[in-house]
């Protein structure tokens, strides 16, 4: 027992910090695992490949995310493309990869990979730089990957005044019959790679960040329109007026400018006012107000009580719908009696199918009645006329005929900006007296130049005269109404203002800017120094008397620097300036 006793106080016992490194041991298998250079890589092409998956495979919009119907219902038209695989593509997340759990643990493994590596390389890098080895024994010089040997004796201190130079920074050690010299260029260099490594880091804060904090408010306004940018209850509101919309079209039909002229509210007070574009948005308060919709067809309409006098209704409306109208022309001789596009406002069903009617007025009075199926086709023009020669000819788009002495043509078919509003106001003998249904049409309205606003590739002559908006539904004939017109219609008075213009005006909010702006820095800086100034170290060995057996030059260097810093021709470079001879290196100059 005694001997075991002693044994026992004899042994060595681990300190405490030593007792608790024993314990976590087996974490040096993962430091191992985040610290290899292979298993970075691997980790940084599954990233790159699932980025890329993220790219190429359509993702669920921003809009319907977290909305588990519209989702379905977007999912469903994936079918076509992906057929069986859509089902199983849609149960890992490839639609939606950036939102995904372990898209994010990629991320965060990916990182502390990364700063494993950072945290294990800076000792050494920092050790290279601060305190490097400034004397290497004498083998070295037969060993090095660059090396230079000359029989010609040189002068320490010219050696080092070449160094000196060049920007090395030059330390001499004398040692019995030698002088050492060490050398060092751009020894902080060796932080280039870990830089890059770094930049790595901050792009996955960046994309942590902007999912974060990102913020984004799109909203979609007419022209005099204010729309608030947060919840109603924000303390911060800003608010967004749009003074004016602006886009300008090339004959071809190419979109050449557009622009939204922005008025800007905080807490009620304008703080700024501005003009957006696409590429240059408006700046405040950490917020950027981009243009990236434009719509041209739009109608202001308000309807007042009479009774009252109060407004019941004032709204501007997208007239986002196209309700497809003939155009048609009508002659006496050279006397143009016709020039128009005609709104078929009626529905008319006969033994023969459904037909959309219109009537217009020639310039000579007399009426036209024009009848269409309601889904295209030949047109019936007809004069509704008991007494005399009457009008009666059927067409199909582009064609004219002679008829009643007068030449009809049907030049084509106009798709004229049209909505059908469910919640109008209606008069007592239209409809409930409260709210229903009533149809919207803007005839004669041309935006761009020489192109429509909805970009559908047709070229229309700028229309002659205002444009004109018609109501049906309010009444027992539709309400034809030019801009600043009024009608009264049991009780109510509907007044076109104006045909208005609409833009969509993106809000966002993303922090994570500086973030990626420093990414990049990081990364070209990194690459700058890895690849224009590598560290160089040089060590050189001036024997000032020749050992017996002859074999010790007057001059040996020694060198380490990256395989691209062609080290090698510069050692013998500097050989050669200071004063040896060196056969078999061409100068590096």
């Amino acid at each position: 027992m005694a001997t075991d006793k002693t044994l026992s106080e004899g042994a060595p016992r681990p300190a405490g910090w030593s007792r608790t490194v024993n314990l976590i041991n087996p974490l040096r298998a993962v430091w191992w695992l985040f610290t290899n250079v292979r298993f970075a890589i691997v980790l940084l092409a599954v990233l790159a490949l699932v980025s890329l998956l993220g790219v190429v495979i359509p993702q669920v919009p921003s809009a319907m995310r977290g909305n588990s119907l519209a989702e379905d219902a977007w999912l469903s038209t994936k079918d076509d493309d992906f057929g069986a695989l859509t089902d199983p593509m849609d149960a890992v997340g490839l639609f939606d990869v950036f939102h995904q759990g372990w898209f994010e643990l990629l991320l965060a493994v990916t990182v502390a990979s990364t700063g494993a590596y950072i945290i294990s390389r800076f000792p050494g890098v920092w050790a290279a730089i601060t305190k490097p080895r400034k004397r290497v024994p004498d083998r070295y010089f037969d060993l090095a990957p660059h090396r230079v040997r000359s029989e010609t004796a040189v002068s320490p201190e010219r050696l080092a005044a070449v160094l000196g130079s060049k920007r090395y920074r030059v330390e001499q050690m004398a040692e019995g019959d030698s002088v050492y010299i060490f050398a060092d260029r751009f020894q902080w260099a060796q932080l280039g790679s870990l830089l890059t490594h770094a930049a790595v880091i901050v792009f996955i804060l960046a994309a942590v960040v902007s999912r974060v904090d990102a913020f984004s408010s799109p909203l979609f306004l007419a022209e005099n329109g204010t729309l608030p940018v947060f919840p109603v209850k924000n303390a911060e509101q800003m608010q967004v007026e749009l003074a004016d919309a602006y886009a300008e079209f090339a004959p071809n039909g190419q979109p050449l400018d557009y622009r939204a002229d922005l008025i800007i509210y905080k807490r009620g007070d304008e703080v700024m006012r501005c003009s957006s574009t696409v590429n240059t948005p408006c700046k405040y308060d950490g917020y950027r107000f981009y243009q990236v919709a434009y719509f041209g067809y739009g109608a202001e309409v308000v309807v007042r009580d009479m009774a009252t006098g109060n407004v019941v209704y004032r709204e501007t409306l997208p007239l986002a719908e196209r309700s497809p109208s003939p155009h048609i022309e009508v002659r006496d001789g050279d006397r143009l009696l016709l020039d128009e596009t005609v709104l078929l406002t009626d529905n008319v069903d006969t033994t023969d199918g459904a037909y959309r009617a219109g009537l217009v007025r020639m310039e000579d009075g007399r009426a036209l009645t024009l009848w269409q199926p309601e889904d295209g086709g030949e047109l019936l023009v007809f004069e509704p006329s008991t007494g005399g020669e009457a009008i009666q000819v059927t067409l199909a788009e582009g064609e004219s005929a002679e008829s009643a002495g007068l030449t009809v043509a049907y030049t084509d078919t106009v798709d004229v900006p049209a909505l059908l509003v469910e919640d109008f106001p209606l008069p007592e003998e239209a409809g409930s007296g409260a709210a229903g249904a009533a149809i919207l049409q803007m005839n004669n309205v041309v935006y761009g130049n020489e192109r429509i606003s909805d970009g559908d590739g047709a070229v229309y002559a700028p229309p002659e005269g205002p444009p004109s908006l018609t109501l049906v539904g309010v009444d027992a004939q539709p309400v034809t109404l030019e801009p600043g017109d009024s009608a009264e219609v049991g009780g109510l008075e509907y007044t076109f203002e104006g045909s208005r213009e609409f833009s969509g005006i993106d809000v966002r909010r993303d922090r994570s800017d500086i973030l990626v702006w420093i990414g990049a820095l990081c990364i070209v800086i990194g690459l700058m120094i890895t690849f224009w100034v590598p560290r160089r170290r040089l060590w050189a060995r001036i024997s000032l008397r020749r050992d017996e057996s002859g074999v010790m030059p007057a001059l040996a260097l020694a060198g380490q620097a990256p395989t691209h810093a062609n080290f090698t021709r510069e050692l013998a470079d500097i050989a050669r300036k200071a004063g040896a001879n060196v056969n078999g290196m061409e100068d590096d100059d």
